[in-house]
């Protein structure tokens, strides 16, 4: 079930860009500020009706508050990232971002966290690391602006796996310690914008950004950071797709091959070797 609401998460990052495209006249900055202010009010309005749901004085820990705060500094700078390469037609960069991100959140799990590590999974993360070479350097730039989105969300999801605060005050803290900057960066550079379809297209991508992180944070309750990496490959395939189908980015024949090589790789990191020893019985 856990695993599942983390699936469901990546699936609606996976289709988000076709929003974020249609407000391309706005700077990522300001579609960032605007998900901040609107998913704090909504979060604090909910906090009013369910009070047993707000942060209790025992959460409130110096270290749950600045794990919060920095987790949700890489958390923002990662989606104003992903903002950018949707609505500057660049979508191949966020999928390759998101590629590369398990590939962080992996070794993190492994260096910080002690989790086991299988053979098979490290066969397939050789062939990751090979495939996101191909994929990367196939037409000959470096993807700084895919290594940026994939390093700031892989150490979020880390940090959010260090602290000890329920799942709701967590998301509401997250919001809050940041609606103060952002409500000052809308004011300062929505003149112009009034009440009207425009203003709530911004206002949209409070739910739409919310809800997934809400799903992720539940899942990471019970859910490994080795399964949420495999579970993270629904996003960027998803991406892949809408770039040449939806946007009709051109893709290059490395970049054909490095899919088919990631592929090969996630059926190999989800095999599980019990099931190896049991066809050996």
């Amino acid at each position: 079930m856990y695993a599942f609401l983390g699936a469901l998460a990546f699936v609606v990052w996976g289709l988000v860009p076709i929003y974020f495209h249609e407000l391309g006249p706005h700077e990522p900055l300001l579609i960032l500020a605007h998900r901040i202010f609107w998913s704090a009010l909504i979060l604090i309005i909910i906090g009013c009706v369910k009070t047993n749901w707000m942060p209790t004085k025992k959460e409130l820990t110096r270290k749950n508050v600045g794990l919060t705060a920095l987790s949700g500094f890489f958390m923002n700078i990662s989606w104003c990232g992903f903002v950018y390469a949707s609505i500057s037609d660049n979508l191949m960069a966020a999928s390759l971002a998101f590629y590369i991100t398990p590939i962080f959140v992996f070794a993190i799990g492994y260096v910080c966290f002690k989790e086991k590590v299988k053979l098979n999974q490290v066969f397939s993360l050789v062939l990751m690391v090979s495939a996101v070479a191909i994929y990367a350097f196939s037409d000959g730039h470096f993807p700084i602006l895919s290594l940026f989105i994939a390093s700031s969300f892989a150490v979020y999801i880390a940090l959010k796996k260090m602290m000890n605060i329920g799942t709701f005050s967590n998301l509401l803290l997250e919001h809050v310690l940041y609606m103060p900057v952002a409500l000052i960066y809308i004011a300062m550079h929505s003149q112009n914008l009034g009440f009207n379809a425009d203003l709530l297209s911004l206002v949209g991508t409070a739910p739409l950004q919310l809800i997934p992180v809400l799903l992720v944070t539940i899942s990471l309750l019970k859910t490994s950071l080795n399964k949420m990496s495999l579970l993270q490959y629904i996003e960027p395939t998803l991406h892949f797709l809408l770039a040449i189908w939806f946007f009709h980015d051109p893709v290059s024949n490395g970049q054909k091959y490095a899919l088919i090589i990631i592929f090969v790789s996630i059926l190999m990191s989800s095999f599980k070797r019990s099931s190896f020893n049991h066809a050996h019985h």
